[in-house]
């Protein structure tokens, strides 16, 4: 009976879990449905505050500044705040961060204020964004094994590249129709609705670790962390690379100027923003539905993938 599989396991290797199958999971629906709302407001908002700086300032460099900051929160305090979904329980997490969110976004939306003010919200609005994502993301094999959990990652990966188009698309028709407050006004909303459904849809969850409130133990668990992530070549060159994929970011952060060089407005500058997803939106069908399981899991480097083979 050498090489016989039980438990977990017992699913062929080469079996594909089906869409069906994922979203037959009523807590992964939830965390799907917060996931959609809240990357629809982000785009958006990431419309309407480019909208807003360049009619305000006429400058493509604070313009693209502007647009520079939703990428550079993660950067500076994802490392530490990331720890938070480890610390506390991750519903809790996911639901503060999007009421507080929803807070922040309302000001922008209700308070006149100079772009530096703007900037300053913007980047606590996401910044607030990383234990979110680190407590989503923890939680996922909780809610979803084997490889349920790479198809859920897909349709996860899929739905962000998905809602980024129907964002920047709606954001740039929603910003010429109703305005760029208004349209702030919205993703106010949308974080809102994401808590809501956070609450109704997930189980809580006792958090993985000791409660240390103290400052040091956030500084400890990142230390931990770059300490494994840095000591492994396969880890370390994933996040070398994520950190390089950041400049494909640059003509969004264009794309407001670039359109109104074209005599476009909101609506011109939402296509143009759409594009790039869009892309990747198809990139991430194909190779989800037609690269098998195995060889998924040898272009990660074998038994590395662990998530997905566990």
């Amino acid at each position: 009976m050498a090489g016989r599989q039980t438990g977990r396991h017992r699913r062929p290797p080469d079996e594909q879990a089906t869409y069906r199958e994922v979203f037959a999971v009523g807590e992964f629906r939830a965390l799907w449905l917060a996931q959609a709302l809240s990357f629809v407001g982000d785009q958006l908002a990431q419309v309407a505050l480019a909208v807003l700086v360049y009619d305000h300032t006429r400058s493509t460099l604070l313009t693209a500044l502007m647009y520079a900051l939703t990428y550079l929160p993660p950067i500076v305090g994802g490392p530490v705040l990331s720890g938070l979904a480890d610390l506390f329980p991750r519903r809790t997490v996911m639901v503060v961060c999007d009421v507080l969110r929803a807070g922040l976004v309302a000001v922008m939306a209700l308070v006149p204020m100079p772009v530096a003010g703007l900037a300053g919200l913007v980047f606590l609005t996401v910044l607030l964004g990383t234990p979110f994502s680190a407590a989503r993301a923890a939680v996922m094999p909780d809610v979803l094994e084997g490889d349920r959990y790479v198809a859920g990652s897909a349709i996860a990966n899929v739905t962000q590249q998905i809602t980024q188009v129907l964002g920047f698309l709606v954001g740039g028709a929603a910003v010429a129709v109703v305005g760029t407050y208004e349209a702030l006004g919205l993703d106010a909303l949308t974080f809102g609705a994401s808590a809501v459904v956070l609450i109704g849809g997930l189980r809580r969850r006792p958090a993985q670790r000791r409660r240390e409130l103290q400052s040091l133990g956030l500084w400890r668990g990142t230390r931990d962390g770059v300490r494994l992530v840095f000591g492994d070549p396969v880890l370390r060159s994933l996040v070398l690379f994520a950190w390089l994929c950041a400049f494909y970011v640059i003509p969004e952060g264009l794309a407001v100027p670039y359109a109104a060089t074209f005599g476009g407005g909101a609506v011109t500058a939402g296509l143009l923003l759409a594009a790039m997803p869009a892309g990747m939106v198809v990139g991430s069908l194909l190779f989800s539905r037609f690269v098998r399981p195995a060889s998924r899991c040898t272009s990660w480097g074998g038994c590395r993938c662990w998530r997905a083979c566990r």
